[in-house]
C-alpha cells in the first residue's frame, strides 16, 4: 500500500499491549466412521449460509466417510464426497446415521482461541515489500476494515496437526508459502477470503491452515468460514469505526477497549490485546498492526463474540513502547 507512505491511513498509539494465556473454542468434534444416508439431502459447504456449490445432493442408501460433527449436540455431520468441490460437506444429522462411531470422540481442540486481526494500513508500513502491500488503491476493503490474520487454537504449541514434515519445512520459510499444497475452498469462501485476508497474495491462507487450522478442523472450508464470521462481527461494531475515525491520530488502551465494551459486553475490553510495531524507516514506533482477541467457548458460524469474550480469561498486560494509564483489569 504505497499510499500509506503519505500517512493517510496510519493509526499510531502509545499503549501497554497484552499477551495471552489462553489454552483452543471447539470448532468441531472429530469422528471416525461411516455415514449412511436414509433420505436425499443437500450437502452444504457452509451451515450458516446454506451454500451448496454445484447443488450437491446425497441420495438415500449411499455411504460416505464421516469426519466430524459440528458440536457435541450435533445438528450436522461433516462428510467427504468425492468428485465435488469442496469435497467436505455438511449434512443434517437427520439425513442418515453413523456406523462405527467411536464411543469417545476425539475433541479437535479445547475451548480457547486467539483471534488475530490485522490493521493493514499500519502493517504495510512495517512490511512495505509484501505483495499485498504494493497496491496504490485507497478504496480497498483493507484500507478501512480489520482483516484476518488467523484463528489460533491454544496453547500456542498446538500446531501442525497431522501435517507432513515436508510441508512444515516449507511453512518455516515464508517465501515458500505459495509452494505448499493448495487447499480446497468453495468459490464463495475463496473470494471472500481473498478480500478479507489480503495476505492470500503471499500464501498466508496456506500458512494459517497448515499451522493452525489443521488443529481446529478437518476442513479448510469450515476453518475459514468460521474465522470470517468472527471477523465480520468486529468490522460491524464500533471498534472498526473508532479505528477509521482516528487514522493518523493517537489512541490509548482505554479508548480502544471502550467500543469492545459497547459492542460485546462489560468485560470484553479486558480480553483484548493491541500489538504495535515500528515502521520500516523507524519514524513511527507505536503503530497498531494487530488486535488479538481472547475467546473461549464453542465456535461455529453462528457463535456470538459477546459470549466467547465473556467466557475468556482476562488478558495479561504486556507493552508497546510508551507510557499510559492502562484501563483497569477485572481480576475476578
Amino acid at each position: 500500500m504505497k499510499h500509506l507512505k503519505k500517512g493517510l491511513l496510519l493509526l499510531i498509539v502509545c499503549v501497554y499491549c497484552i499477551t495471552f494465556f489462553i489454552t483452543p473454542a471447539i470448532a468441531s468434534v472429530k469422528l471416525n466412521g461411516t455415514f449412511v444416508t436414509e433420505k436425499s439431502c443437500e450437502a452444504f459447504s457452509s451451515i450458516r449460509r446454506k451454500t451448496n456449490p454445484g447443488n450437491v445432493l446425497v441420495k438415500q442408501d449411499e455411504t460416505y466417510e464421516v469426519l466430524a460433527k459440528n458440536k457435541e449436540d450435533a445438528t450436522h455431520y461433516l462428510i467427504r464426497i468425492n468428485g465435488v468441490e469442496p469435497t467436505t460437506r455438511w449434512v443434517a444429522v437427520d439425513c442418515g446415521k453413523i456406523t462405527d462411531e467411536p464411543s469417545s470422540p476425539v475433541v479437535i481442540s479445547n475451548d480457547d482461541y486467539l483471534l488475530a486481526l490485522s490493521w493493514q494500513p499500519a502493517f504495510c508500513e512495517t512490511r512495505p515489500t509484501k505483495t499485498e502491500c504494493l497496491t496504490e488503491d485507497t478504496n480497498t476493503f483493507e484500507a478501512s476494515h480489520f482483516v484476518l490474520h488467523g484463528l489460533w487454537p491454544q496453547p500456542r504449541s498446538n500446531v501442525y496437526c497431522g501435517v507432513s514434515q515436508e510441508i512444515i519445512n516449507l511453512d518455516k520459510d515464508s517465501s515458500k508459502w505459495l509452494e505448499m499444497p493448495p487447499i480446497q475452498l468453495s468459490a464463495d469462501t475463496r473470494n471472500e477470503l481473498t478480500e478479507k485476508m489480503p495476505g492470500v497474495a503471499s500464501g498466508l491462507h496456506l500458512h494459517e491452515w497448515y499451522k493452525h487450522g489443521t488443529c481446529y478442523s478437518e476442513s479448510p472450508e469450515e476453518y475459514y468460514q468460521e474465522s470470517l464470521a468472527l471477523l465480520d462481527q468486529v468490522n460491524e461494531s464500533p471498534v472498526r469505526d473508532l479505528f477509521v475515525e482516528n487514522l493518523g491520530k493517537e489512541l490509548n488502551a482505554t479508548e480502544i477497549r471502550e467500543p469492545f465494551v459497547v459492542a460485546f459486553g462489560e468485560n470484553a475490553g479486558n480480553k483484548i490485546a493491541v500489538k504495535c510495531k515500528t515502521d520500516q524507516d523507524g519514524d513511527r514506533n507505536n503503530m497498531i498492526t494487530e488486535v488479538w482477541i481472547n475467546l473461549e467457548g464453542e465456535i461455529d458460524e453462528y457463535s456470538s463474540l459477546n459470549q466467547l469474550l465473556e467466557n475468556a480469561d482476562n488478558a495479561r498486560l504486556g507493552s508497546c513502547q510508551g507510557e499510559i494509564d492502562p484501563a483497569p483489569v477485572n481480576e475476578a
